[in-house]
């Protein structure tokens, strides 16, 4: 059986997250979200990532996001092969943008 290119389930500090208060900056939370939108775009999860302090970078074992990979699905992309959505997510992108437009800094 070949290793998944995703992360199973959300993380604890997912930004796309709905039950996780907004933590990034407005604008970012938005462009995030529209991310999304394309079924062809991708986001790695921050702990398949590499930083050196001032950059964060994907590697060639990075996985994608499961919050990323979810709200995709919800926004219409196919699911793949052994991926269960997960209801933890954002609904769609407004749902989103909304959440971090409106969150207490």
């Amino acid at each position: 059986m070949a290793e998944q290119y995703f992360m199973k389930e959300p993380c604890e500090h997912c930004p796309f997250r709905r039950d996780v208060k907004p933590f990034l900056r407005p604008a970012r939370g938005e462009a995030l979200a529209y991310l999304t939108q394309n079924p062809y775009n991708s986001f790695p999860c921050h702990k398949t990532t590499v930083s050196d302090g001032e950059v964060t970078r994907a590697t060639e074992k990075s996985k994608k996001c499961a919050g990323f990979l979810s709200m995709q699905i919800n926004e219409g992309a196919s699911c793949p092969k052994e991926f269960t959505p997960s209801d933890k997510v954002y609904y769609d992108v407004w749902d989103m943008i909304d959440a971090y437009e409106n969150q207490e800094l």
